[in-house]
């Protein structure tokens, strides 16, 4: 009965879902930039198009990235 009281269960079980849902998704971001950067790298090589549309998307995965790490970072620091 007593951790009752000093553990707040809700507040605990709703930071593991945000964590695991915001893990989740950098990691699917990060997969999403390596499989664009590789068929950017493959279609160079190859002299095909659409390589400009593919670093394009792993750029803006790398800034996706870049912005889930600043966003933790304020959310630590306010908290």
């Amino acid at each position: 009965m007593i951790l009752a009281t000093v553990v707040d269960w809700g507040k605990l079980l709703e930071a593991a879902f945000v964590s695991a849902v915001f893990g989740i998704g950098v990691v699917l971001i990060g997969a999403l930039a390596v499989v664009s950067s590789l068929r950017s790298q493959d279609r160079r090589g190859a002299h095909r198009g659409g390589v400009i549309a593919l670093d394009v998307v792993t750029g803006a995965c790398v800034l996706a990235i870049a912005g889930a790490i600043a966003l933790g970072i304020y959310i630590m620091a306010n908290k």
